[in-house]
C-alpha cells in the first residue's frame, strides 16, 4: 500500500514539474522573450514523457513482460519516454543559454544634417 503511493505521489511530482516549469515560463515571456518561449515549448514537451510511461505500465506491462520478458519490460517503457525527457531538456537548455534580447537601437527624433 505505502508503495502504490509513493510511486503515485512520484508521478504526480514528474507531471506537475513540466506543468509549473511552463506556466513559470509563460509568465517570464514579456521579459525574456524567445528564450522562456523555448523553456514552456521544453516544458511541454516533457510533459507526456510520465504520462506515457503510468499509462503504459498500467495499461500494457503485463503483456510487454510477455513478449520482451520481465527484466526488459522497464526499459522499454523507458525508451518510450526518453525522446520526451531528451527533446524537451534540450528546449529547455536552448532557451537557459539563448542570450538576452537586444533592445532595439534608439532612433533619433532629428534628422542628420548633411555634411
Amino acid at each position: 500500500m505505502a508503495a502504490g503511493l509513493v510511486g503515485l505521489l512520484l508521478v504526480a511530482v514528474a507531471i506537475l514539474a513540466p506543468l509549473a516549469g511552463a506556466v513559470a515560463a509563460a509568465l517570464a515571456i514579456r521579459r525574456r522573450g524567445r528564450a522562456a518561449r523555448l523553456a514552456m515549448a521544453g516544458c511541454l514537451v516533457m510533459l507526456p514523457g510520465p504520462i506515457a510511461s503510468t499509462v503504459g505500465t498500467a495499461v500494457g506491462l503485463e503483456p510487454l513482460m510477455r513478449t520482451v520478458g520481465t527484466p526488459m519490460a522497464a526499459h522499454v517503457l523507458t525508451a518510450m519516454t526518453l525522446p520526451f525527457h531528451l527533446i524537451g531538456f534540450g528546449l529547455i537548455l536552448a532557451g537557459a543559454l539563448s542570450g538576452p534580447a537586444r533592445p532595439p537601437l534608439p532612433q533619433s527624433s532629428t534628422p542628420a544634417e548633411p555634411r
